[in-house]
């Protein structure tokens, strides 16, 4: 055994208590960074991190240097983006009195500006090239309203269509911006030509993409709904003449399709047998990068476009992209995404044209944890369907802990189950309709598992099945035996919910 692996594991047999303790703070301060947004002029980097604590929106040098916080925000950051062309503005999207609200903030550390003063949801659209105008909607209760805020005068003005006086003819096919704009989910980007905005907008289940034509104050169904088919991130060509988006409308997996602004005819452009969770298209349309899905890991794939042949790319380490997916720099020679990997922090990394290694940009601490401490964790066959199974290093026969989501697990770090592992506990990840009872058989049948009384951690406060078979639950409301903050879970307080459920068993 490598001696590093060796020290590891000698520390986790049989910790005391103290020891523990001092595990769980190392735990809790360990800080992720993801969602990178460079700069336009490409010289610096912003993203979000818990660096300081909650999630705050954070910059750098692209080359490299040490983190400049940008924001101190009590309720977070939910994004943030650079105002072109230079790195100098961002807008941030903060959450201030459970709204999502845009800030305005300068590289130099001044005071955050409030974009729009106006109650509701603020969703950022993006920025017109030179930088003088911002879009973006203003969602209160049913009512939309899109907005240009220009940087210069400092003002927002709402689009409207022109007066009647105007003689001007509403696009074909269009609708008003009220009906257009219903279940707006996602807004942007604008077209290169800053004339037309993308939109997604979800009815009913439905999922769909609109093209809004400013001048007109009017929108058109681009990518119509198709049943429950799931629509992400649309966005424009270099030309502005197509828009790419991630769909499975008419096929089993999320791929890459085309769709012609002019026509709105639509076509596959890469839809592999696996899901595409995130793809990328440089600005002069030369390349396409995606992520696809691959037993809970992500693996990169660059093609050149039109003809997909594929396009050397370095690997980064085994692991799953993390929120705020894959973008380019505006040259096209770097791929930014924050990388989540099994066994270390989630931090920012790049692939760069020409070079054969990834390159980290970040590097969050983890004072006092080797990487050969955290348990990485194991693929099994649980009933009808796959999980994950974290075990500590201590235990021969451990108690189990059973997470279920409401989406897909990743074999990723996470707090929660390196604790319950340190506290002596396995921790069994399985997912989908019917996942509760599907564990509790499993349980039943592992001979080297402590199936008695096992505890659930239910995040997503999915209903609970069968109460009386779980030692104890662990959810996000007030309505589970313990409660903890997702972004920020109290670690102590799971391990002493845990230990304490398990010692009537």
């Amino acid at each position: 055994m490598h001696l590093l692996a060796l020290q590891s594991a000698m520390f986790l047999v049989a910790a005391p208590a103290q020891d523990l303790q001092a595990t769980l703070r190392h735990l809790e301060s360990m800080a992720a960074a993801w969602a990178p947004a460079p700069s336009r002029d490409v010289t610096r980097v912003a993203f979000l991190t818990t660096l300081f604590g909650t999630r705050q929106a954070a910059s750098m040098a692209m080359e490299g240097s040490y983190p400049t916080q940008l924001t101190d925000e009590p309720g977070g950051v939910a994004g943030i983006a650079w105002v072109p062309p230079d790195a100098q503005w961002l807008v941030a999207t903060v959450t201030r009195d459970g709204h999502d609200r845009l800030l305005l903030l300068g590289e130099d550390g001044a005071a955050p500006v409030a974009i729009d003063s106006a109650p509701g949801d603020q969703l950022l659209g993006g920025f017109s090239r030179d930088g003088k105008r911002l879009f973006y909607a203003v969602v209160d209760g049913g009512r939309i309203s899109l907005r240009i805020f220009g940087f210069e005068a400092r003002k927002s003005v709402e689009v409207a269509p022109p007066p009647p006086a105007a003689g001007i003819k509403p696009p074909k096919d269009s609708l008003p911006l009220d009906d257009a704009l219903s279940g707006l989910v996602a807004l942007g980007p604008p077209s290169p030509d800053s004339r037309t905005l993308l939109a997604q907008v979800k009815r009913a289940g439905s999922e769909a993409v609109v093209l809004v034509d400013l001048a007109a104050a009017r929108g058109s169904i681009l990518v119509p709904p198709q049943g429950k088919s799931r629509v992400r991130d649309p966005r424009f060509s270099g030309d502005g003449r197509t828009v790419y988006v991630l769909t499975d409308g008419g096929r089993a997996t999320l791929g890459v399709d085309s769709v012609a602004v002019a026509g709105h005819q639509r076509k596959t452009v890469y839809a592999p047998a696996q899901d595409v969770e995130a793809f990328a298209v440089s600005e002069d349309g030369h390349r396409l990068a995606v992520a696809v899905e691959a037993n809970g890991m992500n693996i990169f794939s660059l093609l050149d476009l039109p003809s997909l042949r594929p396009q050397p790319l370095a690997a980064p380490p085994a692991g799953s992209l993390a929120e705020g997916g894959l973008v380019w720099d505006r040259t096209g020679e770097r791929l930014l995404f924050g990388w989540r990997q099994p066994d270390d922090t989630t931090d920012v990394w790049e692939l760069r044209s020409g070079y054969g290694t990834p390159r980290r940009l970040t590097r969050s601490p983890r004072p006092g944890l080797p990487r050969d401490a955290i348990p990485r964790p194991a693929l099994v066959q649980v009933g009808d369907r796959s999980g994950w199974l974290w075990r500590p290093a201590s235990e021969a026969k451990p108690r189990v802990a059973v997470l279920v989501r409401s989406g897909e697990t990743r074999p990723v770090f996470d707090k929660r189950i390196t604790a319950l592992n340190f506290a002596g506990l396995a921790v069994l990840a399985v997912n989908g309709s019917g996942a509760q009872k599907a564990a509790l058989s499993w349980l039943a049948s592992a001979p080297d598992l402590d199936a008695r009384g096992p505890l659930l951690l239910d995040p997503d406060d999915l209903p609970v099945q069968e109460p009386s078979r779980w030692s104890g639950v662990v959810g996000s409301s007030g309505k589970a035996g313990l409660s903890l903050d997702p972004d920020h879970p109290d670690l102590k307080a799971l391990v002493k919910y845990a230990t304490r459920t398990g010692t009537g068993l």
